[in-house]
């Protein structure tokens, strides 16, 4: 049941990343998503993902968690940090073709 839940809230955060690297314009949704992203990318971001890493691995040194969730931590903030390059390389490859 716990991977469900994981799955689930894992398939709705890449749903909003999706929308948030393509909105465009003025409008109150894409407001409120470049408010997400930046809250992402500034101190608070930052803070979190900080906080993320240190927990998880106290928890591992502790033999609480396996040493493959510190791996799989560190593996899901680089990719939330380095989102915008990830579709700005799909981006350039399909402009290309």
């Amino acid at each position: 049941m716990r991977s469900n839940r994981y799955k689930l809230g894992l398939s709705a955060f890449s749903f909003l990343a999706s929308g948030a690297a393509f909105a465009g314009g003025e409008t109150p949704v894409s407001e409120g998503l470049r408010y997400i992203i930046n809250a992402m990318y500034g101190a608070t971001g930052v803070t979190l993902a900080t906080l993320s890493v240190m927990i998880v691995g106290l928890l591992c040194l502790g033999h609480f968690l396996k040493w493959s969730t510190l791996g799989y931590t560190i593996m899901g903030i680089s990719i939330i940090f380095g989102a915008g390059s990830i579709v700005n390389g799909i981006l350039s490859l399909v402009r290309n073709i």
